[in-house]
């Protein structure tokens, strides 16, 4: 299994779980990067659908690295407005590896984790020199 295949499969199993997932992910956030909690004063429910259709968009679109990957850079320019720090990038990445960990369990396996984990990175490389240049 490729990749690709691999997100897509692993991502088909945590849908099924979007409200404990969204909500695990951003318990783990307020846990380990508190200070970004004061990104968040609207409601957490509807934040949660907005995390689970961007990760359903990213899905859907991975062999599409022409609609990926300007979306993506438009959602880092908008994060700029909402006072998102590029350090806070690595902590999204790996609450995000670990809420899926925490839902599918033996099912996300070292592989899945790391191809995650590549996928994540690849797409901040694309974000952040547009939405922080230098």
């Amino acid at each position: 299994m490729d990749t690709h295949d691999r997100i897509r499969d692993t991502w088909a199993k945590a849908i099924v779980h979007r409200e404990t997932l969204s909500s695990r992910f951003y318990a783990l956030l307020f846990q380990k990067a508190p200070e970004t909690q004061v990104l968040f004063n609207g409601d957490m429910q509807a934040q949660g659908v907005k995390l689970i259709n961007t990760l359903n968009f990213i899905v859907d679109h991975l062999d599409e690295p022409d609609q990926l990957l300007p979306a993506a850079r438009d959602l880092a320019i908008r994060h700029v407005s909402y006072g998102v720090a590029p350090e806070q990038y690595d902590v999204v990445g790996a609450c995000l590896i670990e809420a899926m960990q925490s839902i599918l369990g033996v099912e996300f396996d070292e592989a899945a984790q790391n191809d995650w984990a590549e996928t994540y990175g690849g797409l901040v490389g694309h974000m952040l020199p547009v939405a922080y240049p230098s």
